[in-house]
């Protein structure tokens, strides 16, 4: 007996994997979250004042956070020469991604699974 799949459209949008998705939304705050420990800290501004309003991005408001992120200012000068918590520095969702990709992306797949039981299948 041949199986008929739900359109891949409707999956999608029930899985929440389309672009501005429950899944997508899932995603963003599991790099938001497993970030956090990289993010440098001096008095916790840096990392609680984010904007997390387009599931695409992760944006850090603090005038000074591009300045953290590359470590030095956009026309080269003044650069960070040390970065006050141990563990935190540049990059650091380049960092985040290295050393916990495995977990972030066995967190999502897991939502995924959880979400996709029997109604895949008409």
């Amino acid at each position: 007996m041949p199986v008929k799949l739900k359109p891949l459209s409707e999956i999608k949008i029930r899985l929440g994997i389309d672009k501005n998705g429950s899944i997508q939304k899932f995603y963003q705050n599991t790099c938001y979250k497993m970030m956090d420990q990289f993010v440098p800290y001096k008095d916790g501004n840096l990392r609680t004042t984010t904007d997390l309003s387009n599931p695409e991005y992760i944006v850090y408001q603090m005038p000074y956070a591009r300045y953290q992120y590359y470590g030095e200012r956009e026309d080269g000068t003044r650069v960070v020469k040390k970065y006050t918590t141990p563990g935190t520095g540049p990059y650091w969702d380049k960092r985040m991604w290295a050393l916990k990709k495995d977990e972030l992306i066995g967190t999502v797949q897991r939502e995924i699974n959880r979400r996709s039981k029997s109604w895949i299948i008409e």
